[in-house]
């Protein structure tokens, strides 16, 4: 089943250039990484994927030259740096039959460390006519690195909108706020931001978690693509014109790196005072 955003993303002919798909079964996850293959390459006016066209019957058939499995190499049971810097030497080299090549890595979280740092480059500057596909179980299984540079789609159901809870709401909010004061650079505008956190300290892991959807936006904005996840479309636009990619990574790292001090129970003051000047040193640098 294609979850309600890709679908509509599909047919409106806006599909990402990266994207990961979890959730689900190892076949569903690689079946609709096909799908997305055949919608991409289909020869069709309308309907896509159409099914019957030369391209998605190939496609079907695994028989396509511009769609490329990466697995594994044989006897090896994680996807070597190697293995994926041979792919990203041959996204480069001009599709065969189609005007578009398509990438599927049906087991991404069997990548090492090294081969996803690898993939990173790629991901961030793809050849225009190159789309990439990771399936993993779990998302978390990525790097916070690889996942700001892709739009991800669950298999699960997790993408659904859902009624935001009160509290839910609330962390939004505060981090909406947090979100235009790091657009805006002004160290004294992130403290008055953060503010409201002293008091309620509780809700400050939330909170990043909500602003690292938020910078993920503003990163999936500058790749060209619109599929938004945050809930905070305006303020993840104007992140994205106030911040350049490596000042938007650097916003991510802070929050996660923020939201783990909190998880350690980390003085609260110091680590408040610490999340502003990690921000702010993020937004300055170029």
């Amino acid at each position: 089943m294609t979850p309600k955003p890709l679908a509509a993303l599909i047919e409106s002919g806006r599909i990402p250039h990266a994207m990961v798909l979890d959730g689900g079964t190892q076949d569903s996850r690689r079946e609709l990484a096909r799908t997305v293959a055949q919608a991409i390459l289909c020869t069709s006016e309308t309907g896509k994927p159409c099914q019957q066209c030369t391209a998605c019957r190939k496609v079907a058939e695994q028989a396509h030259p511009d769609v490329l499995e990466v697995e594994p190499e044989a006897g090896r049971k994680t996807l070597s740096v190697d293995v994926i810097r041979r792919m990203r030497e041959d996204a480069f080299i001009l599709p065969n039959e189609s005007d578009h090549k398509v990438y599927i890595i049906p087991q991404a979280d069997l990548m090492q460390d090294y081969a996803q740092n690898a993939l990173l480059k790629i991901l961030e500057e793809p050849p225009r006519y190159a789309t990439f596909i990771l399936c993993c179980e779990s998302r978390s299984s990525l790097l916070p690195t690889v996942l700001s540079r892709t739009a991800q789609f669950s298999l699960s159901g997790e993408d659904e909108p859902d009624t935001l809870s009160e509290s839910q709401e609330e962390a939004l909010a505060l981090a909406k706020t947090l979100a235009d004061a790091t657009a805006r650079g002004r160290e004294m505008d992130l403290l008055s931001a953060a503010a409201p956190l002293e008091k309620s300290y509780d809700s400050l892991q939330p909170v990043l978690e909500q602003y690292g959807r938020i910078v993920r936006d503003a990163l999936i904005l500058r790749a060209g693509s619109d599929h938004l996840v945050s809930g905070a479309p305006d303020e993840a636009t104007r992140l994205s014109r106030a911040c350049d990619t490596e000042q938007l990574l650097e916003l991510s790292r802070a929050a996660e790196e923020i939201s783990n001090a909190v998880t350690r129970h980390a003085n609260k003051n110091l680590t408040l005072t610490r999340l502003c000047s990690r921000i702010a040193a993020a937004v300055e640098q170029q």
